[in-house]
């Protein structure tokens, strides 16, 4: 008798699931305003135990970020994760030539070195304006062994608006980014989050432009979502990026587009609706949140 008590007592005993591992591997477009915490801040407010860890490098390509370039990178992979993360420069997956020789490569390793991780891509937004110049930045020279990304685009943005007309304004560069980081999945990631295309919807994103046929030329098969999303609010107003010296826009999220990005990442890892998360967490880096 007293063993079928205690065997109906241990059945009734629930030992709480192991945390949700999380790897992220980017930028400061991971670090400002601390995208990992944020994520880690809203799954446990919706009742989610969550690890999170990340190798960043500001201005920095995911390519340079390998474990046989980086260190960080190569301590971390040793352990085991449920996700891996991965972010790379702000406008690299804009580039033709540069997802060929940078971004697909990186992928396919991370990949191979997952272990039983899902490989997650971080899928970034257009700059305020878009990209107002005629050719790409390259921030950290050492961050882009193979060249710079305005020696990649073809033609020469040197001498052509080619590439410009692709990311003139945000609606087209988030467009080419969507491409870009949906074409990870044929070189091994599992999983995207759409953080980008969460900000379209957020600004109001109504139409694309004629950038998309340009754009959708350098892929093999459709884009396979119907985009912009339809907006139904209004939230035009809300500014999702830093405001430097002088009222200069910055490409960076504030804490208001981080928590959209760290929403996206709840949505996207646990295939859940994030409806009554906490706000988010004060930063360094800008200020609380208005209530």
């Amino acid at each position: 008798m007293l063993h079928l008590v205690l065997t109906a007592a241990a059945m009734c005993i629930s030992t709480p699931p192991p945390p949700v591992r999380v790897l992220f591997i980017g930028n400061s477009f991971t670090y400002v305003n601390d995208l990992p915490h944020q994520f880690k801040h809203v799954a446990e407010g919706l009742g989610k135990q969550v690890e999170v860890a990340n190798s960043t490098i500001g201005g920095c390509t995911l390519f340079h970020q390998l474990p046989q370039y980086d260190n960080r990178t190569q301590m971390l992979l040793r352990e085991d994760w449920d996700y891996i993360v991965l972010q790379d420069y702000s406008a690299l997956p804009t580039v033709q030539k540069a997802r060929a020789a940078y971004l697909d490569p990186a992928v396919t390793q991370f990949s191979q070195q997952k272990k039983q991780a899902k490989i997650v891509m971080y899928l970034t937004w257009g700059y305020h304006d878009g990209n107002t110049v005629p050719c790409p930045s390259s921030d950290v020279p050492a961050c882009f062994p193979k060249g710079t990304l305005a020696q990649m685009t073809d033609p020469s943005c040197e001498n052509s608006p080619y590439y410009q007309s692709m990311v003139g304004d945000f609606p087209c560069m988030g467009y080419s980014l969507v491409r870009g980081y949906l074409a990870a999945f044929r070189t091994g990631a599992d999983l995207v989050s759409p953080c980008g295309v969460a900000w379209q919807v957020v600004r109001g994103v109504s139409s694309i432009g004629g950038c998309r046929s340009e754009i959708d030329k350098q892929y093999p098969t459709p884009v396979g979502i119907d985009l912009p999303l339809p907006t139904t609010g209004s939230l035009k107003n809300l500014m999702l990026y830093r405001i430097l010296g002088g009222g200069v826009i910055d490409i960076h999220p504030n804490v208001a587009g981080q928590y959209i990005n760290a929403l996206t990442f709840f949505a996207t890892l646990f295939n859940s609706s994030a409806q009554g998360a906490p706000p988010p967490l004060p930063t360094e880096a800008d200020p609380p949140l208005t209530p």
